[in-house]
């Protein structure tokens, strides 16, 4: 170390210089100071809400209600909640309250539409049977 006195060497862990006697100023290492986060309330993500899982489930089953093809609406409706659902939890949102309710409609909105359609195109291939039956039937028939 230097002497800021007279410019002699000095011995490390020294108190005065020993050619001048100044007593040595022992420097301090400075610390670097840690920048701090900053809170940006614009960039923070909040909380994702439930509200839109529930309406969807609640949907989903108020379209299978519409006869004949609301099984189709119910169905598009069931398939976005789930999507939804994911989205929320990985969002970090919990299944909770509204979001558990819609989750469950939802699921038996998607439910009642599976059932809904197979019965739909039962009775579809049923009338075309019995309409290619019957055509079979007057002419084998016919006079």
């Amino acid at each position: 170390m230097i002497c800021k006195n007279c410019g002699a060497e000095i011995a490390d862990g020294s108190a005065f210089c020993t050619q001048c006697g100044a007593p040595v100023q022992q420097e301090q290492p400075q610390a670097q100071p840690q920048p701090q986060p900053v809170y940006n309330a614009a960039v923070s993500t909040p909380a994702p809400e439930g509200k839109p899982i529930l309406i969807l489930g609640i949907l989903s089953l108020a379209l299978n209600s519409i006869p004949y093809v609301g099984w189709i609406g119910g169905l598009i409706c069931a398939i976005i909640c789930a999507k939804k659902v994911k989205a929320y939890l990985a969002a970090g949102g919990q299944l909770t309250g509204v979001a558990k309710v819609g989750k469950i409609l939802g699921t038996v909105g998607l439910i009642v539409s599976i059932v809904s359609a197979v019965i739909w195109f039962i009775a579809i291939i049923v009338a075309i049977i019995a309409a290619i039956a019957g055509s079979a039937a007057t002419s084998y028939y016919s006079y």
